[in-house]
């Protein structure tokens, strides 16, 4: 089974790899998953993330910087642009990105919704997951635990890891409702993210996933995944409730 990070993009069929990437980041940017002044992986880091080459990362990253929603200098880190101006330029220019509404729902619906949705994909990814999509999971897992001090990049890698499980559920229509529930609240889970203990936590959660799905036990992996989901939940309600007072 072929997979990566694109596995069942519908554009593939009109655009390249560094177009499908581009808009990725474009979306984490307007989902308020990625800042203003938040500094980007590498381009190694995010190739990894990804699992595209750098020239494709470097391809992504430059038609990014042309809508002015991020600034690239030799030698320096990339960084965000995210302000009011460039997000109304690229809205423009990719209106696709006004349809971006999961967090038009309530916290209680959209994680009813996850529960229901990435436990079913949990369950058929632990049948037909194989060698090379548990190397990637594993690649991925082996970068998180180096980044318990880096919330937007663990948040980045977060995202890659459950991309690729639902990938394996083999069902294009799960893996469209997982993306769109994953984005709701994702400037609250930079909030938790930046508690401490609470990265290493997250990354434990995905280490017993990794091995209900090394184990194709479809019963162990969607246990481990429900625990994770009621956790992001939990915290998430945390995070909202203390942005209210």
């Amino acid at each position: 089974m072929s997979n990566n990070a694109f596995l069942f993009e519908k554009t593939l069929k009109n655009k390249t790899k560094k177009d499908v990437l581009a808009g990725k980041i474009l979306e984490m940017i307007f989902t308020g998953l990625l800042q203003h002044d938040d500094v980007l992986p590498s381009e190694r880091e995010l190739g990894g993330m990804f699992g595209v080459s750098r020239e494709t990362v470097r391809g992504a990253l430059s038609i990014i910087s042309a809508y002015g929603l991020i600034s690239v200098s030799h030698g320096s880190k990339t960084r965000v642009v995210r302000n009011e101006e460039a997000l109304n330029r690229c809205l423009v220019l990719l209106p696709e990105l006004n349809s971006i509404e999961v967090n038009n729902y309530d916290v209680h619906s959209v994680f009813e919704s996850r529960r229901v949705v990435e436990s079913a994909i949990a369950r058929s990814a632990a049948v037909k997951i194989d060698e090379k999509g548990l190397k990637e999971l594993n690649n991925l897992l082996d970068q998180q635990k180096k980044l318990f001090d880096e919330p937007v990049h663990f948040q980045l890698s977060d995202k890659s890891f459950h991309k690729i499980i639902s990938e394996y559920s083999g069902n294009s229509i799960l893996v469209g409702y997982a993306e769109d529930l994953y984005r709701y609240g994702l400037n609250f889970r930079r909030m938790v993210m930046r508690k401490e203990g609470s990265i290493e936590k997250s990354y434990l959660e995905h280490m017993e996933i990794y091995r209900a799905l090394s184990e194709k036990n479809p019963e162990k992996a969607e246990e481990a995944m429900l625990s994770h989901i009621e956790s992001v939940y939990k915290t998430t309600i945390e995070a909202i409730n203390h942005a209210d007072l």
